[in-house]
């Protein structure tokens, strides 16, 4: 019992439940709204959801993914100004996030209640997920958890509750979501310290320090999006009806994606600490059982959606949705390169070659934008899942190669290493004959020392 409970409460533990439980409940209400309203609201629903994922990713990179790393390293006292410093930013951070909000409203789902409710979400969801890096900042995975479970097991009940007595729509559900996110952040926030003075050099250091860890990981967040969420707001000109057929699909196939997110947590702290104690053959033969494990999983997964699209579908969506079993078999594809692309940039992390991340998204990018755009004019909304697989096909291999190169030049400064001690040894052994030559079996054995 004592060995369950150990088990339970692990940090890695923790970590996997707490994905499965954000994971699990944002697929729950995105199933739970297409199941309440048209297709076309479906569609719009979508696209805003898309829209505030896009802006939660910015706001990720510019302040909690900095905050994780700089604040582990920081005393009780300096991490209470930074987190001072970060909540307060959010009277611009908030504003902010939801006049971009807007702009892509006024390009892909003019609804005007549909844009309040989602920005009312955003500005919740902002906040709660600044605390909810915090906690894992100080390593109280145990209250990110149970923070995670007021807001999106909260959301779920609340959804269901308001079901039985009014109709839920799009713009109703972003309500109830950003209800229980302020409500996660409300409590929450009763356990963090804040400073009750910030001077406004140290705000401004603070605003420094982040910004110059950013400057990549937004770059990259840009390149992520190009390679692979673009497409839905590609399909715009498809109508709404399209949009929602392609977000079904993806939803479905989105439960793959806690083993991507656990992957991308845990793999490269992992890889890290073997490349340092056991070298780097070994760090190769663990990255090359890591993808054949991950490989083996996404094909079981892939021929799991071949076979039983339909009825999943059927099941899950009412009947309204079965249509998209074509697409739901082309987009499980895309998985397993989604797979394969976070393994190898997490062993990429690794390698201390956050660049390489970047630059293979850009790849996946640019095809996007050639191979993509040609392939959604040519074929329709199936060009458009075409595209989406081998977009991310082209960023997987590219990051593959880019951590080959990697394996290579360690391999080579590690040849280079070995070699210069070995010099240095030679040169250190006292010579009791200078002026003669060393004999083959002397230099023989000088080798094999």
């Amino acid at each position: 019992m004592k060995d369950l409970k150990r088990a339970i409460t692990e940090p890695r533990a923790l970590a996997l439940l707490d994905q499965c439980v954000l994971s699990g409940s944002n697929f729950l209400s995105v199933l739970f709204v297409s199941r309440h309203v048209s297709v076309d609201d479906f569609g719009l629903f979508s696209l805003a959801l898309l829209g505030v994922l896009f802006l939660s990713n910015l706001h990720r990179a510019f302040l909690t993914q900095p905050l994780n790393v700089l604040g582990a390293t920081e005393d009780a006292a300096d991490l209470s100004t930074r987190m001072t410093v970060l909540l307060r930013a959010h009277i611009v951070i908030v504003p902010v996030s939801i006049v971009l909000l807007a702009a892509l409203s006024a390009g892909f789902f003019p609804d005007v209640r549909l844009l309040l409710s989602a920005a009312c979400y955003l500005g919740g969801f902002l906040l709660q997920e600044t605390l909810r890096r915090y906690w894992y900042t100080i390593g109280r995975l145990d209250r990110a958890l149970s923070n995670d479970f007021v807001s999106y097991i909260g959301q779920l009940i609340l959804l269901v509750a308001f079901s039985a007595f009014t109709r839920v729509d799009g713009a109703g559900a972003f309500l109830i979501m950003a209800a229980t996110s302020l409500i996660a952040f409300l409590l929450g926030l009763r356990n963090v310290k804040l400073a009750h003075v910030v001077g406004t050099s140290r705000a401004r250091a603070v605003a420094a320090q982040h910004w110059t860890m950013s400057g990549w990981l937004i770059l990259t967040v840009l390149a992520l999006w190009g390679a692979n969420q673009l497409y839905p707001f590609m399909l715009a000109g498809y109508g709404h009806a399209a949009i929602a057929y392609f977000a079904v699909s993806r939803n479905l196939l989105s439960a793959i994606g806690v083993g991507v997110q656990s992957v991308l947590n845990y793999l490269p702290t992992r890889a890290a600490a073997l490349l340092n104690q056991q070298g780097e053959a070994e760090f190769r033969r663990h990255m090359i059982r890591t993808l054949a494990v991950s490989s083996a999983a996404s094909i079981a997964f892939l021929a799991l959606m071949q076979i039983f699209a339909e009825p999943i579908l059927h099941v899950l969506y009412r009947g309204l949705y079965d249509d998209a079993a074509s697409l739901v078999r082309i987009l499980s594809a895309g998985v397993f390169f989604s797979l394969l692309g976070a393994v190898f940039g997490s062993y990429a992390l690794a390698l201390q070659d956050a660049r390489s991340t970047f630059l293979a998204n850009l790849g996946g990018t640019v095809f996007t934008f050639t191979g993509g755009l040609w392939l959604l004019h040519a074929h329709g909304i199936y060009g458009a899942a075409i595209g989406t697989c081998l977009s991310l096909a082209t960023a997987a291999l590219l990051q593959g190669c880019f951590v080959l190169r990697d394996l290579k030049r360690l391999q080579a400064q590690l040849k280079a290493h070995l070699q210069a001690q070995s010099k240095a040894r030679l040169s250190a052994q006292p010579s009791t004959q200078p002026s003669t030559p060393p004999s083959p079996h002397d230099a023989q054995a000088h080798e094999t020392c």
